[in-house]
């Protein structure tokens, strides 16, 4: 029989700390490493001739960085931003792109939340739309697991 302490320990281990990031009308759900930087809202420069979801560049950390509007990339509208509009660096590493890093524009601040696999179910009533690998329910509500190597291999585009 294991001991308290080592049942506790156990059940931390699984634990996955993430975010949930607000997005237009969803949230999305992230794991915690995946996210670089949570940085203010900026001004985008616009790149010519880039595809509607691409919003332009930021300069980050002396890097050139794509902003992306993840409604526009899987195919819904985006509508206006909210004025707690941020943006998420995101660590890109498929390889599906030059680029090491690109944001997201959110619409807020993202919440932690810690998880056990236990603690997310898929909400199969749903219908997810591409770049959405799947949507969830947690214990603090409903959130899409956005598709990361879709939006890395729209990025390999610019």
């Amino acid at each position: 029989m294991k001991t308290p302490s080592r049942l506790k320990a156990q059940s931390v281990s699984n634990l996955v700390a993430s975010l949930l990031i607000p997005v237009q009308h969803k949230s999305l759900l992230v794991p915690n490493i995946v996210v670089a930087e949570l940085v203010s809202l900026q001004t985008i420069t616009p790149q010519p001739n880039a595809p509607s979801w691409a919003l332009g560049a930021i300069l980050w950390r002396g890097e050139q960085v794509p902003v992306m509007s993840f409604e526009i990339a899987s195919g819904q509208v985006h509508g206006r931003d909210s004025a707690d509009a941020r943006l998420a660096v995101i660590n890109a590493v498929s390889g599906q792109s030059r680029f090491k890093y690109f944001a997201i524009l959110v619409q807020g601040i993202p919440r932690m939340i810690k998880l056990t696999e236990g603690d997310v179910r898929e909400d199969e009533q749903v219908i997810v739309g591409q770049g959405e690998k799947m949507a969830v329910v947690t214990q603090l509500g409903k959130a899409v697991i956005p598709d990361l190597d879709y939006l890395e291999t729209l990025l390999g585009k610019l």
